[in-house]
């Protein structure tokens, strides 16, 4: 009898899954409401139980030096002077902890989230017209899953600020290309576009914009554009250099040369090494599922086989992506994949026209890209509403390691102290002002009481220097290396 029962429970949950399947299916949801459902899935509540991690950190340290020590044009970290880029992220995260009233994890997470939804609303808009709705749905979830994202989806990192705003200058440009005319008034606001750009990690990236755009406008003899290209880059870079002049200090464009890997000292086989690497990752992981139909794209325009307007729009977004990844892939210095971040998001409307397109005659091609990007979707989505909630703190050491200093700080007042050389910025983005980070020689003439972050090796290093040095030993914050927060005393 029991056995009857369950089997009669079990076909009536299912007929009411398959009912409520069908009912949606039925139901006219627009689009791009479908966009927002997958990346509010993504997105929550992973956004609120995942702990700082990667470079989010120094976001959000720049922030907090902005609102709480009033440096917004010479970005400092903690005390210590931070230009080796311009930093919008950051400003941005501070104007919304000025408003909010102190700058927090949130700060930084909020806008990051928008801009990242602001892409795939872009990219599902410029597909839509040359496909069904669901190829533009999926095309958005190219960009939102692809691995190079999907891996930092809720971390405040200013790659995918800037991958959007360059996306969104290529999105006002397309648009006036459709309309017929690219207005002086959508050139201006390329402009402010790029310039956001160019000040969120420094001039170089603009070039997937500069050059994309400039390829396909010589490609397709738009000379009647180039005036109004010429003038957006050029605001955008005298934009650019305006911050750099405002912040130089002497011996800064050493630092710039460094960042911007044209100081490295690498050897030929050095160099060879970190840019194969680069291509094969890129490749075969970070630019999936767009880099598995690049090729078959590239051949498909040759042949010239889909309608103007839609080959048009499959040449400009293939430019867009390769033109500065193939500058990336010859750099004189070393590279990083996040660098080619930009690329994800024209591949992303590449693989939703294609998705379409292909469906009947490339079904493996389509089927291969779709497994991936729903494996990755859907692995996100359990891994903010099922691995996260059930195991939070291993999401949450920087936080946890937080707590544990500021209950240490409680037993008495004073600043914190951190060494430049092993600061963790993921910790310190929880903590409490005031914080400093200092060199070894600052804390060996500390004014106490104070607390400082050290390892047993820089302790050991400061008492030799100074034998009356007294520190006492609290919580440990690291085994690997031993790290403890210390309460400096007087003898």
């Amino acid at each position: 009898m029991a056995k009857v029962g369950s089997v009669i429970l079990t076909d009536l949950v299912w007929t009411w899954f398959l009912r409520q399947l069908s009912l949606v299916r039925s139901a006219d949801i627009p689009g791009w409401v479908w966009v927002v459902l997958l990346w509010a899935l993504m997105a929550f509540p992973a956004a609120s139980i995942r702990g700082t991690h990667y470079e989010e950190g120094t976001v959000i340290g720049l922030a907090r030096g902005a609102v709480e020590e009033g440096y917004w044009l010479s970005p400092h970290l903690y005390g210590v002077r931070f230009v080796e880029r311009p930093v919008l992220l950051s400003w941005l995260a501070a104007g919304v902890g000025k408003l909010s009233g102190g700058v927090t994890v949130w700060s930084a997470r909020i806008p990051h989230l928008l801009f990242l939804l602001a892409g795939g609303l872009m990219v599902f808009n410029l597909v839509l017209p040359h496909a069904r709705k669901a190829p533009a749905v999926f095309g958005a979830l190219c960009w939102f899953a692809c691995p190079m994202v999907a891996q930092k989806f809720v971390t405040a990192e200013p790659d995918v600020t800037l991958s959007v705003l360059l996306f969104g200058a290529f999105f006002l440009w397309w648009k006036g290309v459709v309309s017929g005319h690219v207005s002086m008034l959508r050139w201006v606001s390329i402009a402010i576009l790029l310039a956001a750009a160019g000040l969120t990690k420094g001039p170089q990236p603009i070039a997937y914009f500069t050059l994309g755009v400039g390829a396909y406008l010589i490609v397709k003899r738009r000379w009647g554009d180039i005036s109004g290209f010429v003038f957006s880059n050029a605001v955008a870079g005298l934009a650019v250099a305006a911050w750099y002049w405002a912040v130089v200090n002497p011996g800064d464009v050493e630092g710039w040369m460094i960042h911007s890997r044209l100081s490295e000292g690498m050897t030929i086989m050095q160099w060879f090494r970190d840019h194969l690497d680069f291509a094969i990752s890129i490749a075969m992981v970070e630019w999936l599922p767009g880099s598995l139909l690049l090729l078959p794209a590239i051949i498909a325009i040759t042949r010239n086989t889909a309608g103007k307007e839609e080959g048009d729009l499959l040449l400009a977004v293939v430019l867009y992506a390769l033109t500065a990844s193939l500058v990336l892939l010859v750099w004189p210095g070393g590279v990083a994949t996040r660098y080619a971040m930009p690329a994800n998001l024209p591949l992303a409307v590449l693989s939703g026209i294609l998705f379409d397109r292909w469906w009947a005659t490339r079904p493996w091609l389509i089927g291969v890209s779709n497994t991936i990007v729903v494996g990755i979707s859907t692995s996100l989505i359990v891994l903010g509403w099922v691995v996260m909630p059930l195991a939070p703190d291993a999401f949450r050491q920087s936080k946890i390691s937080a707590q544990t200093i500021a209950a240490v700080r409680g037993m008495a007042a004073g600043p914190l102290y951190v060494l430049k050389s092993n600061g963790n910025e993921n910790v310190l983005a929880y903590v409490a002002a005031p914080i400093r980070m200092v060199s070894l020689d600052e804390i060996e003439k500390l004014e106490v009481p104070a607390f400082v972050i050290l390892s047993t090796s820089q302790l050991s290093e400061i008492a030799a220097q100074k034998p009356g040095f007294r520190a006492i030993p609290h919580a440990v914050l690291s085994k690997d290396p031993l790290i403890r927060i210390f309460e400096v005393q007087q003898k």
